[in-house]
Protein backbone atom coordinates (compact mmCIF):
# COMPACT_ATOMS: atom_id res chain seq x y z
CA UNK A 1 0.00 0.00 0.00
CA UNK A 2 2.78 2.55 0.77
CA UNK A 3 4.84 1.83 -2.65
CA UNK A 4 1.25 2.63 -4.15
CA UNK A 5 1.14 6.19 -2.20
CA UNK A 6 4.92 6.66 -2.94
CA UNK A 7 4.68 5.94 -6.86
CA UNK A 8 1.33 8.09 -6.78
CA UNK A 9 3.77 11.25 -5.28
CA UNK A 10 6.72 10.46 -7.21
CA UNK A 11 4.57 10.56 -10.74
CA UNK A 12 2.41 13.96 -9.25
CA UNK A 13 5.59 15.50 -8.77
CA UNK A 14 7.15 14.91 -12.28
CA UNK A 15 4.10 16.45 -13.72
CA UNK A 16 4.41 19.42 -11.58
CA UNK A 17 8.21 19.96 -11.91
CA UNK A 18 7.97 21.87 -14.96
CA UNK A 19 4.97 24.32 -13.30
CA UNK A 20 4.64 26.18 -10.54
CA UNK A 21 4.32 24.68 -7.07
CA UNK A 22 0.85 23.95 -5.67
CA UNK A 23 -0.33 24.26 -2.18
CA UNK A 24 0.07 20.40 -1.98
CA UNK A 25 4.09 20.27 -2.89
CA UNK A 26 6.25 19.26 0.03
CA UNK A 27 8.38 22.35 1.09
CA UNK A 28 11.50 21.42 2.44
CA UNK A 29 12.86 24.55 3.76
CA UNK A 30 10.28 25.36 5.95
CA UNK A 31 10.63 21.92 8.01
CA UNK A 32 14.29 22.49 8.42
CA UNK A 33 13.54 26.75 9.29
CA UNK A 34 11.09 24.80 11.90
CA UNK A 35 13.55 22.13 13.60
CA UNK A 36 16.05 24.86 13.84
CA UNK A 37 14.02 27.18 15.63
CA UNK A 38 12.52 24.48 17.47
CA UNK A 39 15.83 23.29 18.67
CA UNK A 40 17.23 26.96 19.16
CA UNK A 41 13.80 27.63 21.26
CA UNK A 42 14.23 24.73 23.34
CA UNK A 43 18.17 25.13 24.01
CA UNK A 44 17.36 28.80 25.13
CA UNK A 45 14.34 27.64 27.16
CA UNK A 46 16.39 25.47 29.18
CA UNK A 47 19.73 27.15 29.74
CA UNK A 48 16.83 30.26 31.35
CA UNK A 49 15.78 27.65 33.54
CA UNK A 50 19.36 26.51 34.77
CA UNK A 51 20.95 29.95 34.93
CA UNK A 52 17.34 31.04 37.07
CA UNK A 53 18.15 27.68 39.26
CA UNK A 54 21.66 28.75 40.05
CA UNK A 55 20.72 32.21 40.97
CA UNK A 56 18.12 30.90 43.72
CA UNK A 57 20.52 28.51 44.84
CA UNK A 58 23.67 30.47 45.03
CA UNK A 59 22.37 33.78 46.48
CA UNK A 60 23.32 33.84 50.15
CA UNK A 61 20.33 33.87 52.70
CA UNK A 62 19.64 37.40 53.41
CA UNK A 63 18.70 38.15 56.88
CA UNK A 64 16.35 41.07 56.54
CA UNK A 65 17.94 43.74 60.06
CA UNK A 66 15.39 44.76 62.71
CA UNK A 67 16.21 48.08 63.08
CA UNK A 68 14.63 49.71 66.49
CA UNK A 69 11.52 51.23 65.49
CA UNK A 70 11.60 55.43 67.21
CA UNK A 71 9.41 55.14 70.23
CA UNK A 72 6.11 57.56 69.13
CA UNK A 73 3.44 58.56 70.40
CA UNK A 74 1.46 56.20 68.90
CA UNK A 75 -2.87 56.47 69.24
CA UNK A 76 -4.44 53.79 70.32
CA UNK A 77 -6.06 51.37 67.90
CA UNK A 78 -10.19 51.24 68.93
CA UNK A 79 -10.27 48.08 70.66
CA UNK A 80 -13.06 45.66 68.90
CA UNK A 81 -14.81 42.75 70.32
CA UNK A 82 -13.24 39.68 69.65
CA UNK A 83 -16.22 37.46 68.21
CA UNK A 84 -16.03 34.07 69.83
CA UNK A 85 -17.63 31.23 68.24
CA UNK A 86 -20.31 29.65 70.03
CA UNK A 87 -19.49 26.85 71.41
CA UNK A 88 -21.62 23.90 69.88
CA UNK A 89 -23.94 22.27 72.68
CA UNK A 90 -22.21 18.59 73.91
CA UNK A 91 -23.60 15.74 72.36
CA UNK A 92 -27.20 14.86 73.70
CA UNK A 93 -26.20 10.60 75.95
CA UNK A 94 -29.75 9.98 75.49
CA UNK A 95 -31.38 9.50 71.71
CA UNK A 96 -34.70 9.96 71.21
CA UNK A 97 -36.62 6.58 71.84
CA UNK A 98 -37.25 5.08 68.74
CA UNK A 99 -41.36 4.59 67.59
CA UNK A 100 -40.98 0.58 69.04
CA UNK A 101 -39.96 1.91 72.40
CA UNK A 102 -42.65 5.00 72.34
CA UNK A 103 -44.91 1.61 71.68
CA UNK A 104 -43.85 -0.43 74.59
CA UNK A 105 -43.63 2.75 76.71
CA UNK A 106 -47.41 3.75 75.85
CA UNK A 107 -48.94 0.48 76.86
CA UNK A 108 -49.60 -0.60 80.41
CA UNK A 109 -47.29 -2.54 82.48
CA UNK A 110 -50.15 -5.36 83.10
CA UNK A 111 -50.22 -5.87 79.59
CA UNK A 112 -46.30 -6.78 78.46
CA UNK A 113 -46.83 -9.27 81.25
CA UNK A 114 -49.58 -11.06 80.10
CA UNK A 115 -47.85 -11.18 76.37
CA UNK A 116 -44.55 -12.64 77.83
CA UNK A 117 -46.35 -15.92 78.54
CA UNK A 118 -47.57 -16.20 74.64
CA UNK A 119 -44.63 -15.23 73.24
CA UNK A 120 -42.42 -17.68 75.22
CA UNK A 121 -44.25 -20.75 73.23
CA UNK A 122 -42.75 -19.30 69.51
CA UNK A 123 -39.32 -19.14 70.61
CA UNK A 124 -39.57 -22.53 72.03
CA UNK A 125 -40.10 -24.01 68.63
CA UNK A 126 -37.28 -23.51 66.66
CA UNK A 127 -38.09 -22.27 63.16
CA UNK A 128 -37.54 -25.10 59.91
CA UNK A 129 -33.91 -24.88 59.11
CA UNK A 130 -33.21 -22.73 55.59
CA UNK A 131 -31.19 -25.05 53.19
CA UNK A 132 -30.17 -24.95 49.32
CA UNK A 133 -32.56 -26.23 46.88
CA UNK A 134 -29.82 -28.80 45.93
CA UNK A 135 -30.05 -29.85 49.37
CA UNK A 136 -33.72 -30.67 49.27
CA UNK A 137 -35.09 -34.21 48.49
CA UNK A 138 -35.46 -35.12 45.26
CA UNK A 139 -39.08 -35.70 44.39
CA UNK A 140 -39.22 -31.86 46.11
CA UNK A 141 -36.54 -30.40 43.52
CA UNK A 142 -38.44 -31.93 40.72
CA UNK A 143 -41.74 -30.58 41.84
CA UNK A 144 -40.55 -26.92 42.79
CA UNK A 145 -42.01 -24.63 39.92
CA UNK A 146 -39.58 -23.13 37.85
CA UNK A 147 -39.47 -18.92 38.11
CA UNK A 148 -36.68 -16.84 37.11
CA UNK A 149 -35.15 -14.31 39.83
CA UNK A 150 -34.36 -11.53 37.43
CA UNK A 151 -33.05 -8.87 40.29
CA UNK A 152 -34.01 -7.30 43.67
CA UNK A 153 -34.25 -4.59 45.97
CA UNK A 154 -32.98 -4.90 49.83
CA UNK A 155 -33.95 -2.78 52.65
CA UNK A 156 -34.06 -2.44 56.22
CA UNK A 157 -37.60 -1.78 56.16
CA UNK A 158 -39.17 -5.48 55.12
CA UNK A 159 -42.23 -3.44 53.76
CA UNK A 160 -39.87 -2.20 50.47
CA UNK A 161 -38.12 -5.35 49.86
CA UNK A 162 -38.96 -6.25 46.40
CA UNK A 163 -37.85 -9.66 44.09
CA UNK A 164 -38.25 -9.38 40.38
CA UNK A 165 -40.31 -12.88 39.90
CA UNK A 166 -40.75 -13.36 36.42
CA UNK A 167 -40.88 -10.18 35.50
CA UNK A 168 -43.06 -9.01 38.20
CA UNK A 169 -41.87 -7.71 41.35
CA UNK A 170 -42.93 -9.18 44.42
CA UNK A 171 -43.40 -8.54 48.36
CA UNK A 172 -42.66 -10.81 50.87
CA UNK A 173 -44.91 -13.19 51.83
CA UNK A 174 -46.52 -13.54 48.40
CA UNK A 175 -47.21 -16.68 46.77
CA UNK A 176 -44.75 -16.82 43.62
CA UNK A 177 -46.10 -19.82 41.70
CA UNK A 178 -48.87 -22.25 42.95
CA UNK A 179 -47.30 -23.18 46.30
CA UNK A 180 -44.25 -21.31 45.94
CA UNK A 181 -44.27 -18.61 48.53
CA UNK A 182 -41.81 -16.33 49.09
CA UNK A 183 -41.06 -15.80 52.42
CA UNK A 184 -37.76 -13.65 53.25
CA UNK A 185 -35.81 -11.39 51.25
CA UNK A 186 -32.22 -11.26 52.71
CA UNK A 187 -29.45 -8.88 51.51
CA UNK A 188 -27.92 -11.46 49.38
CA UNK A 189 -30.47 -14.37 48.89
CA UNK A 190 -34.23 -15.12 48.90
CA UNK A 191 -35.81 -17.34 50.96
CA UNK A 192 -38.43 -19.54 49.91
CA UNK A 193 -41.01 -21.74 50.99
CA UNK A 194 -42.56 -25.17 49.28
CA UNK A 195 -44.81 -27.94 50.63
CA UNK A 196 -43.16 -27.13 54.32
CA UNK A 197 -39.78 -27.17 53.17
CA UNK A 198 -37.66 -23.78 53.37
CA UNK A 199 -35.01 -23.09 50.95
CA UNK A 200 -32.56 -20.09 49.60
CA UNK A 201 -31.95 -19.14 46.46
CA UNK A 202 -28.92 -16.90 45.99
CA UNK A 203 -29.43 -13.96 43.78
Amino acid sequence: MSYILEALKKAQAERQLGSSPTIHAPTLQTAAASTAAGRFSKSMLLAAVIGVLLVLVMRPASVPAVAPAPVAAVAPAPVFATVTPTPLPAPVADLPPSVANLARASVPEAQPQAQQAPAAKPAAVPEEPVVNQRDLPEPIQRSIPQVAVGGYIYSKNPADRLLLVDKVLRHEGEEVAPGLVLEKLQPKEAVFSFKGYRYRVPY
